[in-house]
């Protein structure tokens, strides 16, 4: 089946924008726990991994991932800038042409998205799958990494993926743009920042005089 005329992302009522990113010096990584529950394919997905890295990599952001079907890991509460993607069959949304969401707070602030597996496979068309979903896994954690009202006009975090886009995601040719790297890279650093200030404060000792 090829693609519709437009496909449509929606995450949780959140969605996000995109566009064209230069690199940048990798000093900013998250952690992205996966956790597969839809079957896909190992091959499938370690490549699809590889192309959600490398769209951030052009964003600044590396990305540790933790595969929970091979590690204890996922077993535990997640620490800051630690997310999860969760591949499951299908979601639960109006249209069929929505292919993730990822579930933000009222302070735009979230750390688990999912990515509706089935419905990629039935629209994929001509582009691979694993850049498919690659590109819908980085869309997803985008929007967690970016917060409310995080779409925009042109590149990966477009709220509808019209044709062309979609060929560029085949070319792997839908990117960040450069102004959502520095959101990112900020917002991830604000977290370490404040990990590291939570930590040095657990450590105090009260000294009475």
């Amino acid at each position: 089946m090829g693609f519709s005329s437009r496909w449509e992302l929606v995450l949780a009522g959140v969605l996000l924008w995109g566009g064209v990113a230069t690199a940048q010096d990798k000093s900013s990584g998250v952690t992205v726990l996966v956790n597969d529950s839809a079957g896909v394919k190992p091959s499938v997905l370690r490549r699809a991994e590889r192309e959600a890295a490398r769209l951030f990599d052009a964003a600044g952001i590396e990305i540790q991932w933790v595969n929970c079907a091979e590690t204890e890991e996922c077993r535990r509460i997640l620490g800051p800038n630690e997310f999860v993607l969760h591949i499951v069959p299908a979601g639960h949304t109006a249209s069929d042409f929505v292919f993730g969401e990822a579930f933000l707070g009222e302070d735009g602030r979230g750390q688990y998205s999912d990515v509706f597996f089935e419905r990629l496979k039935q629209e994929q068309g001509d582009v691979n799958l694993a850049l498919l979903l690659g590109a819908v896994s980085a869309h997803e954690l985008g929007h967690l990494l970016l917060g409310s009202n995080s779409h925009s006009r042109i590149g990966i975090m477009e709220p509808r993926w019209q044709e062309d886009s979609v060929q560029k995601i085949g070319k792997g040719m839908l990117l960040f743009t450069q102004e959502q790297g520095e959101l990112m890279r900020k917002r991830i650093q604000r977290e370490e920042d404040l990990s590291v200030r939570v930590r040095a404060a657990s450590k105090l000792t009260r000294v009475d005089y």
